[in-house]
């Protein structure tokens, strides 16, 4: 078993490197192509446009290792097929089961790994891309900075309004500001609204001068605190669009990349803070879930693949490993429904999926026919 097991680790490690750097190259391409127009209307800095792709890198690496799992399982037994070495197992009454089991293994250990990757490196580096695309604001030659803007953070977690706008190098000058924001986003045990006549923007730093701020005690909300301290800084991550009209950076999953700015421990904290206050907010609970689920797709993949790799390995080509990758997709747009489903309705009302079943569901249900085929082939 030990034997049969290395064997199909060095067999699959090559084509699972190989299809992990290509999609990787494919959507890094598309980053570039997507927001070329962008780049170049905008007069981007070259440094930024690195920067910008680099930072994004990690994220893109975490969402497409069940790709790779799939291209190297299925690569692998396609080829023990196409040579005839897993009819040769057999015939030593090696069932199908246990000579996937090794692959299961390796699935479930690239499962742990993306899942701890996804909890260690790409949050660190979504935050730093944040903080270039808030840098990026204030080094563009051509900024127009719109008036009576009112918009929400590209986080989703803050509501800024600012009357006006005066670009100098280096800053934004702001006037008549309003941030509104919630106690689980800064770490405070009290939300508050802060109104300034002026203040500054500087690389994703919101300074205010003299503000007005109005704390809201949850347990009493009809008695608000008012403070009026010299200067306070915000950081937050705001859009470009927000600054300048037009210019929206188009980033492939740009929606789940945001919401894996925080670790699991922290979603959870969050959960329970807003829970402590009966506030249930449904899609800080499905980022929770699916924050463990998307990681185990490799272990789905796993299951899945190699047995479809078999079936039609045995009549040469690459037919098992198209259709293991064209199951890859159909397995993505099924889990993008289902977060939509799970997502919730108008004014936070509940979704039409729990959250638990939105993040699962796809999983499960994969699962379930993998183990099936591999029972069918036996």
């Amino acid at each position: 078993m030990r034997i049969l097991a290395r064997y199909l680790l060095r067999e699959m490690t090559v084509p699972f490197l190989i299809g992990q750097a290509t999609i990787v190259l494919l959507l890094t391409g598309s980053v570039l192509y997507n927001n070329a127009q962008v780049f170049l209307q905008f007069q981007v800095p070259l440094a930024y446009i690195v920067r910008i792709t680099l930072f994004f890198i990690p994220f893109l690496v975490h969402m497409t290792m069940p790709v790779a799992m799939a291209v190297g399982a299925s690569l692998a037994v396609s080829r023990l097929s196409r040579d005839s070495e897993i009819t040769v197992l057999r015939s030593a009454g090696i069932s199908v089961m246990r000579i996937f089991t090794p692959i299961f293994l390796i699935g479930f250990v690239v499962s742990v790994v993306d899942f701890y990757f996804g909890e260690t490196v790409v949050p660190a580096s979504i935050i730093r891309y944040q903080e270039v695309v808030g840098e990026l604001i204030t080094h563009l030659k051509s900024l127009t900075p719109l008036a009576g803007q009112s918009f929400v953070s590209s986080d989703q977690n803050y509501v800024v309004g600012v009357g006006s706008m005066i670009a100098h190098k280096g800053y934004i000058e702001l006037h008549d500001v309003e941030i509104n924001a919630s106690a689980r986003l800064i770490g405070s045990t009290q939300p508050f609204v802060a109104i300034a006549s002026s203040g500054r923007y500087q690389n994703g730093v919101w300074t205010l001068y003299r503000p007005l701020i109005i704390s809201f005690n949850p347990e009493h909300p009809d008695r608000p605190l008012l403070s009026w301290p010299q200067t306070v800084r915000y950081t937050i991550p705001a859009d470009p669009q927000a600054f300048q009209n037009g210019m929206v950076l188009q980033m492939p999953m740009g929606q789940l990349a945001t919401s894996s700015m925080l670790t699991l421990h922290q979603l959870g904290q969050q959960i329970a803070a807003e829970r402590a206050r009966h506030i249930t907010d449904y899609r800080l609970i499905l980022d929770y879930y699916f924050k463990l689920s998307v990681p185990f797709s490799c272990l789905v993949m796993a299951l899945c693949c190699p047995p479809i790799a078999m079936r039609f390995g045995r009549s040469g080509g690459f037919g098992g490993t198209l259709l293991s990758i064209c199951l890859v997709f159909v397995y993505w747009n099924t889990l993008l429904l289902a977060r939509i489903l799970g997502s919730p309705g108008p004014q936070g009302s509940p979704p039409l999926l729990p959250p638990l079943v939105a993040a699962w569901s796809q999983n499960v249900l994969f699962s379930a026919w993998g183990l099936w085929m591999i029972v069918r082939s036996e």
